[in-house]
């Protein structure tokens, strides 16, 4: 799939099974990311890749972590990992830096992972972005090990869509667009 293809097809998929992107898939995707826009080339990212039994893990730690107040939220902290078979946890780990301010190199993370989510769609596969209250919670991200100060930019949840392609609507270029001058 050519690029301009892959960027105005791609949707987000909220139901992903196996098969999930082999590990040379995982590497171009990986790749893609390493590509974004990045100032003053601080390259504040970091993914942990999580599959297999340590989704299960990471579900323990957002119990743990969030203390939840009912079996329910119990329940949903558990098994949101489980979702898809493969996760990649952005990361924006905060440098101090006189010209790049947080929010520049969390915008670079960001375009990191929507550069993995083109190269998702485009070997074939689906993914789909989110975060939720674990992303924010201090102890989520110590545990991950990073510090507080760094941010969890997604959850990039990765595999095989359950469900026929979604429609998406089309945007009208003119109701996003002003000229100014």
């Amino acid at each position: 799939m050519d690029a301009i293809t892959a960027l105005q097809t791609r949707t987000a998929s909220p139901r992903l099974v196996e098969p999930a992107p082999s590990a040379n898939e995982l590497d171009t995707i990986l790749k893609a990311g390493l590509r974004a826009p990045d100032h003053g080339m601080l390259r504040p990212w970091r993914f942990l890749i999580v599959a297999g039994d340590a989704r299960a893990k990471l579900g323990q730690l957002f119990a743990v972590q969030m203390e939840p107040q009912t079996e329910e939220q119990t329940k949903k902290l558990l098994n949101a990992p489980l979702r898809a078979p493969l996760i990649i946890i952005a990361v924006a780990e905060i440098q101090d830096h006189p010209k790049v301010p947080a929010v520049e190199q969390i915008c670079a993370t960001a375009a990191a992972v929507q550069n993995m989510s083109v190269a998702i769609h485009a070997l074939g596969y689906s993914s789909i972005w989110r975060t939720g209250a674990p992303a924010f919670h201090t102890g989520v991200k110590e545990a991950l090990g990073f510090n507080a100060r760094d941010e969890i930019v997604a959850f990039l949840y990765i595999g095989t869509p359950t469900l026929a392609d979604r429609p998406v609507p089309e945007n009208a270029v003119a109701d996003y667009v002003k000229e100014w001058g």
